[in-house]
């Protein structure tokens, strides 16, 4: 389809300028065609639709730079794909950490330190799933020797048993709810309880940890070599057991202990102490990730695809750059190319646990794994990012015409093109070319966690400035209009100019 609008005529040269510097100025502007033309040209307009294809790819694994842990196992109504997750956990250390003096603390009867008791806390606000569902939990402390390093890229499938330690290291588990029945209702529905799972550990563990610091104070001096010489941390997953998954905001160790000091009458008293270490951003968390896919989530026939976090579904895009600038319009400059990726609505009796994923990036498939080992931000170039609109049920990209410039620029490079070519001859070197480079056009949309840093100023006025984006983690999922269907188009405008 392609309507071009009434011709412009006459334009003086100097608002010609004023247009193309206008033009130049804005990022989301394709840049096909000169900047400024002169004042003798006419300019004409087009618009045009053209299919898009896609289909659902399955996704393995992902990076897993961030500190959104997730635990537990839970199966998504919807589709019945099985989500597991655990995760492992290094400790921060505050740097040059100091205990009482010696001669302060309790010994025991052979003169040793020792620590009352020592836990870990797994703290978590949200969960999914049935909060009354017993959830079996297993804890296993991991090694010294083997210990996750901060210059090597993790991934969602991480092997554990890399890591664990084989030879006396600690392990145990337990059984949770979500809902602590423990305490009263009165007190775990408050919306200002903060929920956790308590994970005891023997107090052996934390008088280890205390005799370290008396052994060898510079094994505290920082978390390096906290990690590296006393406690690397710890491997938390769940087994045979499905119906929840909490989303650990931040696990703590805590090491429990008695010393000496004075009162305020200057007499000698007993009081209790308390060393604690936190998995924060200062340190390593992988999340571990296993999903169980129903063949039938696959299904390239169906009318639709699927985006599903973690890791588990992305859909891939074959954008239509070949028909895009195909035959007159190769030489035409992309003002606009948009495209929209709306809900696919559930059937009646259909149900979704799941909420659609807030951010989606779009991103060029070759670069779908460099663009997050990069820490690289959206470019408007090769990649995109756009949150669900409620509104709408879908996510809007608004122009990504620069994206189809530079695939049609790179084809044109890559296969040999000259500007005096035919189309038939085009098409021919393009044939060759594409054999060796079938992804050229194809682009990922990924769930990410988009994080922002808001600033006001003295008038009220507030900015957002884009700081990361990372995988989510979370249980997200989301059916979108596609796959063998003809109902995703994307929109296309031109201009052209004409010499007179």
């Amino acid at each position: 389809m392609k309507v071009w609008t009434s011709l412009i005529k006459r334009i003086p040269f100097s608002f010609l300028i004023v247009v193309a510097c206008c033009f130049s100025c804005d990022d989301d502007t394709a840049f096909i065609g000169t900047d400024i033309m002169p004042g003798n040209d006419d300019v004409s307009t087009s618009h045009s639709e053209f299919v898009v294809k896609t289909r659902s790819i399955k996704i393995d694994s992902v990076l897993a730079n961030t500190n959104d842990c997730y635990l537990g196992s839970i199966i998504d109504p919807e589709t019945r794909a099985m989500t597991t997750s655990g995760f492992l956990a290094q400790f921060h250390l505050m740097e040059n950490y100091s205990y009482p003096a010696w001669d302060k603390m309790l010994k025991d009867d052979d003169g040793q330190v020792f620590a009352d008791s020592c836990d870990i806390r797994i703290a978590f606000e949200q969960y999914y799933g049935d909060s009354l569902k017993p959830m079996k939990l297993y804890v296993e402390e991991l090694d010294t020797a083997r210990v996750m390093e901060e210059n090597v890229s993790y991934y969602t499938n991480i092997d554990p048993n890399d890591y664990v330690c084989k030879n006396g290291g600690l392990r145990t588990s337990l059984v949770y709810t979500v809902k602590d029945l423990t305490r009263p209702d009165s007190e775990t529905d408050e919306t200002r309880y903060y929920r956790s799972v308590v994970v005891r550990l023997p107090a052996s563990y934390g008088s280890y940890i205390m005799r370290k610091f008396y052994e060898n104070p510079d094994y505290f001096r920082n978390s390096y070599q906290f990690i590296h010489h006393v406690c690397p941390g710890f491997y938390f997953h769940t087994e045979g057991s499905v119906g929840s998954m909490i989303n650990a905001k931040v696990s703590t160790l805590n090491v429990y202990f008695r010393y000496h000091t004075l009162n305020e009458a200057g007499k000698d008293t007993i009081v209790d102490g308390l060393h604690r270490v936190a998995s924060t951003e200062e340190v390593i968390q992988n999340t571990r990730v296993e999903n169980k896919l129903p063949d039938g989530m696959l299904d390239e026939s169906k009318a639709y695809t699927y985006v599903k976090s973690p890791t588990g579904i992305f859909t891939e895009v074959e954008l239509p750059v070949s028909d895009i600038v195909a035959g007159s319009h190769y030489n035409d400059t992309i003002n606009s190319a948009k495209i929209v990726f709306r809900a696919y609505q559930l059937g009646d009796n259909e149900l979704s646990l799941l909420s659609p994923p807030a951010d989606m990036l779009m991103v060029r498939k070759k670069e779908r794994d460099s663009f997050f080992e990069n820490n690289k931000l959206p470019d408007s170039k090769e990649s995109y990012l756009t949150s669900y609109s409620s509104s709408m049920s879908s996510y809007v990209y608004s122009n990504i015409g620069q994206m189809i410039t530079i695939m049609k620029l790179e084809r044109d490079k890559g296969a040999g093109v000259l500007p005096s070519d035919s189309e038939a001859e085009r098409s021919a070197k393009y044939a060759v070319w594409e054999q060796n480079n079938p992804d050229w056009n194809k682009v990922i949309l990924i769930p990410v966690k988009a994080e922002y840093m808001t600033k006001t100023d003295s008038y009220g006025y507030v900015t957002k400035t884009l700081l990361q984006v990372r995988h989510s983690m979370g249980l997200n999922s989301i059916r979108l209009e596609g796959g063998n269907s003809a109902s995703l188009k994307m929109s296309v405008i031109y201009s052209r100019f004409s010499k007179k």
